[in-house]
């Protein structure tokens, strides 16, 4: 390490650089472990999983080691989380906290996407021959409110816009890869995106969001690497880290939907014959051809929907969700028409009279490619490792459609374009390890050689939590008496706390069933209660929830993690069944069906692992400081009658059990 960082006890030690500028601070043995191994591996540049339980301090244990490297060697270190709202404790507070704190200086900025940053050269193009073109008077003052404020914003992201513009303005001046003049660009110097990442470049730590990550590593895949958006880096950080196998899945996935058909051929020439390709540069000739792609795009969602209710899918949520089988799927009849659009685009490219025109000309004839591209492989299914599924969504007057084929396994990939390239990436949450050790989440990010270390937490969860198993509880799968029993329980034990609880559900069915029966008893106890999709947003159901002290919250899924409640506001965590995912997702499903091709067993090496990780995330809900106390209550009797039930147990820190 830097000599000025050599000894990690001059900085998180009971009289070190943190202690001093934190009133309150202690020191906690686990986080100076965790950052040892975080510098150790960057100093051996091999990759390190750290589970780290709540009350460690993650973050200044990664954040220490992360400044010491890129001040000592010049590297950039990126850090990547899942969450905005990590993402702002560290740019907010964590990282200035140390910038004041600690005896050196470094700079950290947040990256952002590329799709954040408004055009200037797409601006004025829009002025200077759309302006006119508009439907109505709202878009024209909304065209204007972006034009002023470009004279005055200081980064030029639709973040710092008062208000937010709608998508189709948005699309028509973002910033766009796809239709970039770069340094030929008359606004490059004063460019937003491109100040932006000259910030980026100059940064010791840049802190981004997976999302982004996933989206910078596809562009450094293909041809088009100068697009990337960040700098240069060989050392990652991954915190929330047990997100990244879905997240390298949702990237992965091609995805097609009838809107954005709608949009390619309204960009070429709109309905309403105001405005396109086909009025800026008179080219009349696209008409006809345009015209003829929106039959066939009709045609062919039309044949997809008759094939949709052929197969008898069930609806849910107002929508479907199907696997689509290759064997007598619909014809690709949208390919022909989109065939001649690019020949006819071609040629006008051929036509063009600035760099400006070609490139926007271009940009189309990419957007036309991809389209075909991305078609056949949905209609054909040439990628074997690939599930394709069909996603509707009922939303309004107009259907939306995705097409999707998402790889059934990314471990190889991930392993290729990311822990292949890199020096060191760091994996780093408080759920990674199943069973006290970290072989599922290995497998499935495709992570063979690394160094490990469970950090645990410094909380006494031995003398802060009971957790609460009631005997005689039905098997799940009697559903009716399942629930009878789940409702008397629960009933039960918020008395028994007055409230002060979450409930946690695998299912909105059983959710709203067991609400409807408890909520006027919680009315006669005087206990408000919350339910998930009962009108309330989510943030604005835990500021209910933290506000009143003896309130319920019954949630499901999105309330299992990434919530944190202190005190005594939350002193009951009810888990009313234990989290496993039933298999009705065609992803889902394939990944099942790939385990036992492969010889394997699905049960034990994908669905209970999964399950367990889901369930020290609920668990984790209830302690947050060490102050904290309560009880986490198991509905599930399969805890205690099932052979595996011991392995959920074993994945949770040692509480007293009380039967």
């Amino acid at each position: 390490m830097n000599e000025r960082m050599s000894d990690l006890n001059h900085i998180f030690g009971p009289e070190g650089f943190i202690a001093q500028g934190l009133g309150g601070y202690e020191f906690r043995p686990q986080q100076l472990e965790m950052a040892n191994a975080v510098a150790d591996a960057f100093q051996a540049d091999e990759h390190l999983i750290v589970e780290a339980g709540t009350g460690v301090g993650k973050t200044f244990a990664y954040l220490i080691p992360a400044i010491d490297l890129a001040l000592s060697t010049g590297e950039t270190v990126v850090i990547s989380t899942n969450t905005i709202s990590l993402q702002e404790q560290l740019i907010r507070k964590d990282i200035p906290f140390l910038q004041e704190v600690l005896p050196y200086s470094f700079s950290a900025v947040l990256a952002k996407g590329r799709s954040n940053y408004l055009s200037r050269r797409r601006l004025n193009s829009l002025q200077t021959y759309e302006r006119g073109l508009f439907d109505t008077q709202e878009e024209v003052a909304e065209l204007a409110e972006i034009v002023e404020w470009v004279a005055t914003t200081g980064d030029g992201s639709r973040a710092d816009l008062e208000k937010q513009p709608t998508p189709d303005l948005w699309d028509r001046v973002v910033s766009d890869r796809d239709n970039c003049l770069r340094s030929k660009c008359p606004t490059f110097s004063t460019c937003f995106y491109f100040k932006a990442r000259r910030q980026m470049q100059e940064a010791n730590l840049l802190v981004v969001n997976h999302h982004l990550l996933f989206s910078d590593l596809a562009i450094r895949q293909s041809a088009d690497v100068q697009s990337a958006v960040l700098p240069d880096y060989q050392y990652l950080i991954l915190d929330e880290a047990h997100h990244l196998e879905a997240i390298a899945g949702k990237h992965a996935t091609v995805e097609l939907t009838n809107f954005r058909v709608k949009r390619f051929l309204d960009s070429l020439d709109n309905p309403s014959g105001k405005s396109g390709l086909s009025v800026r540069y008179a080219a009349s000739h696209l008409k006809e051809p345009v015209e003829d792609a929106r039959n066939q795009a009709n045609t062919l969602f039309r044949a997809i929907t008759e094939w949709l209710e052929s197969q008898g899918s069930q609806r849910w949520g107002g929508g479907i969700t199907q696997r689509i089988d290759h064997e007598n799927f619909v014809e690709n009849v949208l390919d022909a028409p989109l065939a001649t659009l690019r020949t006819e685009l071609r040629q006008l490219r051929e036509t063009a009279q600035t760099d400006d025109d070609e490139e926007e000309i271009a940009s189309h004839l990419r957007r036309c490619n991809q389209l075909r591209e991305d078609l056949d492989l949905m209609i054909n299914h040439s990628d074997p490792d690939s599930v394709y599924w069909i996603e509707t969504v009922n939303r309004g007057r107009f259907p939306r459609m995705t097409l999707n084929a998402t790889p059934v396994n990314v471990s190889e990939a991930v392993n290729e374009y990311l822990f292949g390239i890199m020096n060191s990436v760091i994996l780093t949450s408080a759920t990674l390890a199943t069973n006290q050790n970290f072989n599922f989440f290995k497998r499935r990010v495709g992570l063979s050689e690394c160094r490990e270390l469970i950090a645990g937490s410094p909380f006494d969860y031995k003398n802060q939590v009971e957790i609460h198993i009631p005997l005689r509880m039905p098997d799940p799968r009697r559903s009716v008496e399942f629930t009878q029993s789940v409702i008397t329980q629960v009933k039960h034990y918020l008395k028994m706390t007055h409230g002060k609880a979450f409930v946690l559900f695998t299912s909105y069915r059983m959710m709203d069933e067991v609400y409807g029966v408890l909520s006027d008893y919680l009315d006669e106890l005087g206990i408000v209660s919350f339910k998930q999709g009962g009108g309330l947003s989510r943030s604005q159901m835990l500021d209910a929830f933290k506000r009143d002290r003896d309130s319920v919250l019954f949630g499901t899924s999105s309330f299992w993690e990434g919530v944190d409640v202190q005190g005594e506001s939350l002193s009951n965590v009810i888990i009313t069944k234990l989290p496993f995912e039933v298999p009705t997702h065609p992803v889902m499903e394939a990944k099942i069906k790939r385990v036992e091709e492969e010889g394997g067993n699905s049960f034990m090496e994908f669905s209970l692992p999964e399950a367990i990780l889901r369930l020290k995330q609920g668990f984790g809900r209830l302690i947050r400081t060490k102050t904290d106390k309560g009880m986490v209550v198991i509905l599930d009797p399969r805890l205690t009658t099932k052979f595996y039930g011991k392995q959920f147990l074993n994945s949770l820190p040692p509480c007293t059990i009380v039967r």
